[in-house]
């Protein structure tokens, strides 16, 4: 049973969007108990909730212990093999806790992930939380999949999808100008502790999509998209709730033209905008760390003013036909049954190019 504890101040250590502690909450928290500032040391890796099972066995004989749980729930709709004929469908209990060790100690456990507060605590002490930690690591998802977000009955849930590997090359498949943006995008996008937003535009059959795969397939961070029928549930006060079990993962919001695109004369800004502004560069920002790729195909000069602004953007560009020179280098080099072009095509226009022969087992590239 927990202790009585009297808080001077709830302001900044209660979410009242999840009805418990925020994760932001500890130093605070230890602040009120102890009324001392504590030193932070920040696990870097996720850790299983088995954890628990050695703190408690160091620590429950203290006087000063005590634990606060979360248990909630979300949905995750996880696609099975091929061979089985229905989808599993099941809710996922979520834990958090925040643990009371002995006085001057305080363990928070949010999301997997750990931070340790303390004051006057001897190192070898926090090196054996560490060890335990250790003991317990997460091992890596597959990040090569990707999670679809799917709304129904007022809540947001993730769905798991396998992505095929693209067979693209950057300095074969784009204009000459991609390939330093498209480094400069994989840097961003590997940057820990980073918000920030990009923009891919460009008529269709360009590659914006394809690109997104190979994005995907390089594993590096956990990525989750969005449809553009989702888009006004930007919007929606439970999509803030949503996205903060999303932390440290970059959102993919395709053909999102109308929810980025000027406001014409009026000054009122579309709410899911300020929603991805304060979540990308705003207020929520160094809270959540969640980078945004949006993609469209409307003229840039149609988009709002207030994303253009320099600091902004982490990145855009416009995805245009391949030059005519790139077009003839690419008919040459993957032997493609296609007759020496005298003008731009699209990656679309050249991968279904009319009379193509294709029965030789050549594979389409669906730009």
């Amino acid at each position: 049973m927990s202790k009585e504890y009297t808080l001077a101040d709830f302001t900044d250590i209660f979410d009242y969007s999840t009805g418990w502690f925020s994760d932001s909450s500890i130093c605070s928290l230890f602040y009120q108990i102890f009324k001392r500032f504590p030193s932070m040391k920040m696990v870097k890796y996720k850790v299983n909730q088995d954890f628990l099972k050695e703190i408690k066995e160091l620590y429950q004989q203290d006087d000063a212990f005590d634990i606060f749980e979360h248990i909630y729930c979300n949905h995750f709709e996880n696609e099975k093999e091929e061979e089985e004929e229905e989808e599993d469908t099941s809710t996922k209990e979520l834990y958090d806790c925040i643990v009371i060790c002995k006085k001057n100690l305080m363990i928070g456990y949010f999301d997997n992930c750990i931070k340790i507060a303390y004051s006057n605590i001897d190192k070898e002490e926090i090196d054996r939380i560490n060890q335990i930690c250790e003991n317990h690591k997460k091992e890596n998802e597959k990040l090569n999949n990707l999670f679809i977000v799917t709304y129904a009955h007022n809540y947001f849930s993730l769905k798991q999808s396998q992505i095929n590997k693209p067979a693209i090359q950057i300095d074969r498949h784009y204009n000459n100008d991609f390939a330093p943006v498209a480094a400069e995008i994989e840097n961003f996008l590997l940057e820990e502790n980073k918000s920030g937003l990009i923009i891919l535009h460009g008529k269709q059959g360009t590659g914006k999509t394809t690109y997104i795969h190979h994005l995907i397939n390089l594993g590096k961070k956990r990525m989750i998209y969005m449809s553009g029928d989702l888009v006004d549930k930007l919007s929606d006060p439970s999509f803030i709730t949503f996205i903060r079990q999303q932390k440290n993962s970059i959102f993919i919001v395709e053909d999102c033209e109308e929810l980025l695109s000027s406001r014409n004369g009026s000054n009122r800004m579309n709410a899911g905008l300020v929603n991805i502004l304060n979540i990308s560069d705003g207020l929520l920002s160094d809270e959540l760390c969640i980078k945004f790729i949006c993609t469209f195909n409307a003229p840039l000069k149609d988009i709002d003013e207030a994303l253009l602004r320099k600091g902004r953007l982490a990145a855009r560009y416009e995805f245009k036909d391949l030059t005519t020179d790139k077009v003839n280098q690419l008919i040459k080099e993957e032997g493609l049954d296609i007759p020496q072009q005298t003008q731009p095509m699209t990656l679309a226009e050249i991968y279904n190019y009319e009379g193509m022969d294709f029965s030789l087992g050549r594979k389409r590239v669906g730009f």
